[in-house]
């Protein structure tokens, strides 16, 4: 705690003589970022409209690295060097955290954590508290996730607490492969693009060179800085434990190890390829969010059902962040969609962690007068968020204009 304490006093002196804004530690960590309780507060719905249905998207929450081998990896190469004598006094110190880590990883890779446990029960609350209306009586919550344990586990945690808040909820919860078609699609196209082997992979590769600098670092751990055959992945490996101890229940930190400019520098290059493989990146032609039109569909057809059957109702989908960032892009929900060709300001136009961070969400809320017209404002990450559309109630919006719009994005963007 300590460690990172200095290291964020570090941040805001050497952001005083700068003009521009403070990234912090934790949000360099890009999409291992901890999901950020939301403080804004909401627009009163227009007289006479009150909530009456919810459709939902959301990340998985807080989780160890996917991999024992991301852990053990490390570990090993520090502890082959230390019976050397071949760590220098950091690099030993270093290495005792790098085994508590392990230690408390062991047998939980890719699992969520019990903060992404929390994260998915006070989301839910909120959710609950704030849109009382969609949950009352024997209201219908439709519950879908990816085959991926993380995320049937935070669909079951988020489920769970709207149970406890009103028992008679009727409750339908799902992770089969049958649903993988539209919560988790990527294209074969869509998967080519993303690979190693594309040719955009080759410019991207000359930036990560110019922004990934291991040279201090290795330097400041090992006797023998040569010893390390690949010192950009061990940057890129410690890089990504630092990122991921915001999200496990440990009081260690290594953001000590990096200078600031190492970690940006790591950051940036982790940013440009999310936003490349996933958002509105001119590079990928719009390939990318087009994935998302199986997911877009499901949205819009789940909407017509719920409307038509008028009932309180809730459609609640948990996948993974990837899928999260495209449906967004290519929805254009605000901030999402944002296009830069010029690969060194890609962290200017998009940025990974305020995007989609451990828990992120897509909250649709519907309301409904007594004439039963119907509005719907969007939430991203339980902030109210806007479209490209003109609304005199903004950020509510006449569902109609709202299916048009997204409708046509489908019948424009099919994969």
């Amino acid at each position: 705690m300590r460690q990172s304490i200095i290291f964020i006093l570090y941040l805001l002196c050497t952001f005083t003589a700068r003009s521009q804004s403070v990234l912090t530690p934790e949000q360099a960590g890009s999409i291992y970022y901890a999901y950020p309780a939301p403080s804004s507060t909401y627009t009163p719905a227009p007289t006479g409209y009150e909530p009456f249905y919810i459709s939902h998207y959301g990340r998985h929450g807080s989780r160890w690295m996917t991999a024992d081998e991301r852990y053990t990896e490390v570990v090993c190469v520090f502890d082959s060097l230390y019976q050397c004598s071949e760590l220098t006094p950091l690099g030993v110190d270093v290495r005792e955290r790098l085994h508590k880590v392990w230690e408390d990883a062991r047998g939980c890779s890719g699992s969520i954590t019990p903060l992404g446990e929390r994260q998915h029960r006070e989301i839910a609350e909120r959710m609950y508290r704030n849109f009382p209306q969609v949950f009352r009586g024997g209201a219908f919550i439709d519950a879908r996730s990816s085959t991926s344990l993380r995320c049937a586990m935070s669909m079951s945690y988020f489920t769970e607490r709207l149970k406890e808040l009103n028992p008679g909820l009727q409750v339908n919860r799902r992770a089969y492969h049958r649903y993988m078609d539209y919560i988790a699609y990527t294209s074969p196209e869509g998967e080519k693009f993303a690979s190693e082997k594309a040719p955009w992979r080759r410019g991207f590769r000359e930036f990560e060179k110019k922004n990934v600098r291991p040279e201090r670092l290795m330097a400041s751990l090992f006797v023998k800085p040569e010893a390390i055959t690949d010192q950009d992945a061990m940057m890129r490996s410690l890089y990504w434990i630092a990122a991921d101890m915001q999200n496990v229940e440990l009081d260690l930190s290594f953001y000590d190890i990096f200078e600031y400019e190492e970690l940006v520098g790591v950051w940036k290059t982790v940013n440009a390829r999310m936003y490349v493989c996933n958002a509105a990146a001119p590079l990928n032609g719009g390939l990318m969010p087009r994935c998302a039109v199986p997911l877009l569909r499901n949205i819009l057809e789940s909407a017509d059902a719920a409307i038509e059957k008028g009932t309180p109702a809730a459609d609640l989908r948990f996948g993974h962040d990837t899928h999260l960032i495209r449906l967004l892009a290519l929805m254009q929900i605000e901030g999402c969609s944002n296009q830069e060709v010029d690969m060194e300001k890609f962290h200017l136009a998009w940025q990974d962690y305020r995007v989609s961070p451990m828990g992120a969400n897509l909250q649709l809320i519907f309301y409904r007068d007594k004439k039963n017209d119907i509005l719907v404002k969007f939430l991203l990450n339980e902030c109210e968020v806007t479209l490209p559309l003109k609304s005199k109630m903004v950020p509510y919006y006449s569902w109609k204009e709202v299916e048009t719009f997204l409708a046509e994005i489908i019948g424009k963007e099919q994969p």
